[in-house]
């Protein structure tokens, strides 16, 4: 049997795909095709750092936005949103960066004070890397996205279709248009 090492990098756009069901042994899986339980290489303290991303400078949505909390809710869910808000406050006071810990913050949250494998701010920091919105620089930091980009036409197509329309009237209002 084949001992597998998670990578302890994430990739910077967020492509990630379920893993395959291959037959033992499966070589390493990558960032870009499977993700880790991000509690199985993440520190119970971490150092929360910016992610600018230059192509979003112009496009972009700050993750407290009115964009980010209308049409990213709905992809990343309630609690990831939160706390990528949370963590985006934190660049005000501090915006070379700072640390959290996961329990106080998962407990500050409403989402128990566990860490551990199957523990909500495990989820929770799960989702946020798997769209794109923070990723794993090391295991004692996190880095998190300042600007979000645009809903992609198939992230739009997912969610309801009055927020599908309310999109359309977003970006016409705000001179964008749809991809």
């Amino acid at each position: 049997m084949t001992t597998i090492t998670p990578t302890l990098t994430a990739p910077a756009e967020s492509t990630l795909a379920p893993p395959s069901p291959e037959l033992e042994p499966t070589p390493a899986p990558t960032p870009a095709t499977a993700p880790l339980p991000i509690v199985n290489w993440i520190s119970p303290t971490v150092t929360i750092m910016a992610w600018e991303d230059s192509r979003l400078v112009d496009l972009g949505h700050e993750l407290r936005s009115e964009y980010v909390e209308r049409f990213w809710l709905g992809v990343l869910g309630p609690a990831t949103t939160l706390l990528l808000r949370r963590l985006a406050r934190g660049f005000t006071e501090r915006p070379d960066g700072y640390r959290i810990d996961l329990a106080d913050t998962a407990q500050a949250m409403g989402l128990g004070r566990g860490i551990g494998h199957s523990s909500m701010i495990g989820r929770t920091l799960e989702r946020a890397c798997q769209f794109g919105a923070c990723r794993i620089e090391s295991p004692s930091v996190l880095e998190v996205r300042t600007l979000m980009p645009t809903l992609t036409a198939r992230q739009l197509r997912r969610l309801p279709e009055p927020v599908q329309r309310g999109h359309a009237t977003w970006l016409a209002a705000h001179g964008r248009s749809n991809r």
